[in-house]
């Protein structure tokens, strides 16, 4: 039977973050004011300001001018302006896009799309950790010094938890006058995401990551740095994204990133040792576990990925699901015996047969002991399913 709502473990934070009470309270004081702020009139002219005082503060939290605040509707249309907007601001000039091999879809199909309006595209390689080939991307770049150039590069991977060394890719890429786009979507809250430190020229984020409310995202854009709007038609966020704004989901975004980066530090800390206890325990009950990304030299707080050579993925998931675990699959195989995972295959991730992914992510909440159960139910279900399987 499936567990009640309120008995469930919810371990997923990383597809979406449960809204915090605070984000609730924050979002609460101006539903009654939820008017359109291009409005001329007082009410409208009320959510105008409530749409600024959020960008200002987010610019505040951020340590950047408030004009370099876009906001659009989540992470994905943040990664499509930044790259296409690139792309579409070089016509007939035959751009570059690197984007790298384990980047979300949002940054690859907008690469993709862009080769059919005239770039070059091409994916940046990563090792076994998930760790991009910096001396690639430096022979690249040399190769065409002059060319208009985009590196798009995820600052943590949403599937594995890798984190890059954003500042040495940001470096390399001024070194040659490439402008560098991150997509901190998972990063943002979890990891130093400092401008000033790591000055790079374009950054997407998105709210529901960092307990906000679906529906609002952001494009970070440094000064002097020219974008195409993919839309037109009205004059919303200085014509970058036209279409009427979201003043009280603008309000939510800034609550939920001033709680996050407010208890950072002390998050972390707690995140990284139920990181390692989860492994632990993985490793010592299922001892043909693969945790993905385990080495990387830099990794999430709250993200586990593991693999289980001889599990059907879904098998695995629906019997989490049944014992009341909410957790995701990473994009991993099914019951075909392929991987299928562009992420998993550009580490090397390789099976003869089923193979199960599966993604543990916590949250301000999570406990060790709901670790413990989450550890406990997965060895369960993973002997389970092996024996159906064989």
């Amino acid at each position: 039977m499936i567990q009640p709502e309120q008995e469930r473990l919810y371990l997923d934070y990383a597809a979406t973050w449960p809204m915090r009470p605070e984000v609730w309270d924050a979002m609460g004081a101006e539903l009654r004011h939820g008017f359109n702020p291009a409005s001329a009139h007082a009410p409208g002219r009320r959510a105008h300001r409530c749409l600024e005082v959020a960008r200002g503060r987010i610019a505040d939290l951020l340590g950047c001018p408030r004009s370099s605040i876009y906001f659009t509707g989540g992470g994905t249309q943040s990664d499509n302006l930044a790259i296409l907007g690139f792309i579409r601001s070089n016509p007939r000039r035959s751009p570059r896009v690197f984007v790298s091999a384990i980047e979300h879809k949002a940054c690859l199909e907008a690469a993709d799309r862009g080769v059919v309006e005239g770039a070059r595209a091409a994916r940046i390689p990563v090792d076994r950790s998930g760790t991009i080939d910096l001396a690639w991307l430096r022979r690249e770049l040399a190769a065409d010094p002059d060319a208009p150039t985009l590196i798009s590069v995820m600052w943590a991977n949403n599937e594995i938890g890798t984190v890059q060394a954003m500042a040495d890719i940001v470096e390399l890429g001024h070194e040659y006058g490439a402008l560098v786009h991150t997509d901190a979507v998972q990063a943002l809250g979890k990891v130093d995401c400092d401008l000033e430190r790591t000055p790079v020229d374009l950054l997407s984020a998105t709210a529901h990551k960092l307990g906000g409310p679906v529906g609002i995202g952001l494009l970070y854009q440094r000064p002097g740095v020219t974008l195409e709007p993919l839309s037109y038609g009205g004059g919303q966020e200085r014509s970058m994204w036209p279409g009427t704004q979201n003043p009280i989901g603008a309000t939510g975004f800034a609550a939920a990133l001033a709680l996050a980066l407010e208890d950072r530090e002390a998050a972390v800390a707690r995140w990284t040792g139920l990181r390692d206890h989860l492994e632990a325990r993985i490793r010592a009950e299922i001892p043909d576990a693969r945790i993905h990304a385990g080495d990387a030299p830099l990794r999430m707080p709250n993200l586990v990925s593991a693999g289980i050579p001889g599990c059907d993925s879904g098998a695995v998931l629906v019997s989490l699901d049944f014992e009341g675990i909410a957790v995701s699959g990473g994009s991993a195989c099914g019951s075909d015996s392929s991987v299928g995972s562009d992420v998993l295959d550009a580490i090397g991730i390789t099976s003869d047969g089923p193979y199960a992914a599966v993604r543990f992510s916590f949250g301000h909440d999570t406990s060790r002991v709901e670790i413990d159960s989450a550890a406990d139910a997965l060895a369960r279900v993973a002997a389970r399913v092996v024996a159906i399987t064989a």
